[in-house]
């Protein structure tokens, strides 16, 4: 049987998970300098997936690009912006695939082995993306504690710790693997009315004869 609640929490929860990764891929702030080690505390340098940014003490800030989009930038970024790109769009099939199986739609209303398949379809997509999310702010992660343990595996002077796009990719790859999880289970089992629903065979009864009304 299909479980409709269980559809519905799991869409719900999917589009959060789509919605953080979105916002994990535009966060400028995959890492930041260790205000620590630094001489000058009020310059905060963050560094995104598209962007460098720096913040004065004054609140003014300044953003400027990669010198290139993909190609020659390090390997970690490269695989970082090319799993989150992936995770996004997993997620964005997963949601059209979700809403188009949820009971409450028009689409295949007749056919709800059909419908099933989608709802499953998209807890597959959730879990592919929730992984590609994990994979790219893992990655990046590790990245960084390894420069900050290794300070001559470093390309500056400067010393990076987690920024907060790290963290909200990892809730959104929590989230998203829920999600696929719940999806999964609400129409993992569902049989077709027509083939599911067992026949009995049942007999007409003999029609009483003139005779015996004689």
């Amino acid at each position: 049987m299909v479980n409709g609640g269980l559809q519905i929490g799991g869409f719900l929860l999917a589009l959060i998970g789509w919605i953080l990764s979105i916002v994990t891929c535009a966060l400028p702030e995959w890492r930041k300098n260790d205000l620590q080690g630094e001489v000058i505390e009020s310059v905060i340098r963050t560094t995104g997936l598209w962007v460098r940014c720096t913040t004065q003490a004054t609140g003014l800030w300044t953003c400027d690009d990669y010198d290139s989009f993909f190609l020659g930038l390090p390997v970690a970024l490269q695989a970082s912006r090319a799993c989150v790109c992936l995770g996004i769009a997993m997620g964005f099939l997963a949601c059209l695939c979700a809403v188009l199986g949820l009971e409450c739609t028009s689409v295949s209303s007749g056919n709800p082995k059909m419908k099933a398949r989608m709802v499953l379809v998209a807890g597959l997509l959730n879990v592919i993306g929730g992984v590609s999310v994990g994979i790219a702010v893992s990655w990046f992660a590790a990245n960084v504690l390894q420069e900050y343990s290794n300070p001559l595996l470093s390309t500056s002077n400067t010393r990076y710790v987690y920024g907060s796009a790290l963290f909200v990719g990892w809730i959104s790859m929590a989230i998203s693997i829920i999600a696929g999880l719940v999806q999964c289970c609400s129409s993992w089992n569902v049989d077709d009315e027509d083939h599911g629903r067992p026949y009995t065979y049942n007999p007409s009864k003999p029609k009483a004869s003139s005779a015996e009304y004689i």
